[in-house]
C-alpha cells in the first residue's frame, strides 16, 4: 500500500550493515597484520644481538641457527597459526660490498670482522580471508639486520 513504511528499517539495516561489517573485518585484519609485523621486528632485534659475537654458540650450532632459534621463540605462535619462518645469512665481508652489482655474497658464518646480513621472513595466510579477496593469498613479513663480526684478537 502507498505510504506503508513497515519493513523500511530492516531494509536500511541490511544495506548499511554490509559496509559496516566489511569495515570491522578490515580493522581486525589490519590490527593483526600490524601485530605480526611488530613481532617480526622484535624478533629481528633480539636475534641481531646474538649475531654480534664472533664466537659460535656453545651448543655447536651456527649463528644463523641461533638466530632462527631466537626468531622461533618470538614467532612460534604465528608459525603454529600456519606461518612459515625462514632465516637466512649472507656474508658480505665488508660494508663496501653491499649494493655492488654482481657481488655474490657467501653463506656461512664469515671470518673475523666480516659483515653479515640476516633475513627473517615470515609468510602466512590471511587471518580473515580478506587479503585473498584483494589478490594477496599470503602475507609476507620480512626484516633484515646487519652485524659485523668481532675483530679477532691478535
Amino acid at each position: 500500500m502507498p505510504g506503508d513504511e513497515r519493513g523500511a528499517s530492516a531494509i536500511e539495516f541490511a544495506l548499511a550493515s554490509l559496509p559496516v561489517f566489511f569495515l570491522i573485518i578490515m580493522t581486525i585484519e589490519f590490527a593483526l597484520d600490524m601485530t605480526v609485523d611488530v613481532t617480526v621486528q622484535i624478533a629481528a632485534q633480539a636475534a641481531s644481538r646474538a649475531g654480534l659475537t664472533m664466537s659460535l654458540p656453545a651448543d655447536g650450532t651456527s649463528r644463523a641457527d641461533q638466530a632462527e632459534k631466537i626468531a622461533k621463540q618470538y614467532l612460534g605462535n604465528w608459525v603454529n597459526a600456519g606461518g612459515t619462518l625462514t632465516v637466512t645469512q649472507l656474508d658480505y665481508v665488508s660494508f663496501s660490498n653491499f649494493g655492488v652489482s654482481g657481488y655474490n655474497a657467501g653463506s656461512g658464518p664469515g671470518n673475523c670482522g666480516d659483515v653479515e646480513m640476516y633475513t627473517i621472513q615470515l609468510t602466512m595466510p590471511s587471518f580473515t580471508g580478506l587479503s585473498k579477496w584483494l589478490g594477496r593469498p599470503t602475507l609476507n613479513y620480512q626484516r633484515n639486520y646487519i652485524v659485523q663480526n668481532e675483530e679477532c684478537a691478535s
